[in-house]
């Protein structure tokens, strides 16, 4: 059943956002490394997907190379073992088995190579995803989501001498326990690349 909004409704609220509550002045954040999945080999098979994680440091022909040798893979993959070697058939009678075994990359869903960014990794992501949406043999395509990255929570006990009222806060602010760690969201981005 379908909802229909009219123009009388109450007004639709935003979903508000809540924010991470302020760490005491004696706490700071320590940002762990963003998990992610392994690596498959590029030869595996098209079950596993090819990713390409890019930082801002990523030099940008390197990456390149590397979605290139990975689209080299999928193309060698999908064109099937070809034997022309057994004598036991005419020529013709093995072009005809030939075409029954090879399978158009038409029929199935081209294999992608992904490039995964996140926060100032995005920039360099979307220079690859256009030096490749300018080529003549690739397709792209464009996904954003989020991702929650874990931070820890270090407390400094080497904290300097305050005023007397900056310490009265900050017990109050201690009075709540402070959690070892929190989940923030970081923004993804992620291009498939496929061959067309």
């Amino acid at each position: 059943m379908v909802q229909e909004t009219t123009a009388t409704s109450e007004k639709s609220e935003k979903p508000t956002i809540k924010k991470l509550p302020r760490l005491p002045k004696s706490a700071r954040i320590q940002k762990r490394p963003i998990l992610r999945s392994v690596i498959p080999s590029p030869y595996a098979g098209a079950q596993q997907q090819k990713v390409v994680y890019v930082s801002p440091r990523t030099p940008f022909i390197s990456a390149v190379k590397r979605v290139r040798k990975l689209l080299a893979q999928v193309e060698k993959r999908s064109m099937g073992k070809v034997s022309l070697l057994n004598s036991k058939m005419h020529d013709r009678e093995r072009l005809r088995r030939l075409a029954e075994t090879a399978t158009p990359a038409t029929d199935n869903e081209p294999e992608p190579v992904f490039l995964k960014g996140t926060n100032r990794a995005i920039e360099r992501v979307l220079e690859l995803a256009m030096y490749f949406q300018g080529q003549e043999d690739c397709k792209i395509q464009l996904k954003t989501g989020t991702v929650g990255v874990v931070d820890d929570i270090v407390v400094d006990d080497e904290a300097p001498v305050r005023e007397e009222e900056e310490q009265a806060n900050d017990k109050e602010e201690s009075s709540e326990e402070l959690p070892e760690s929190r989940i923030r969201k970081a923004t993804v981005l992620k291009v498939a690349i496929t061959l067309k």
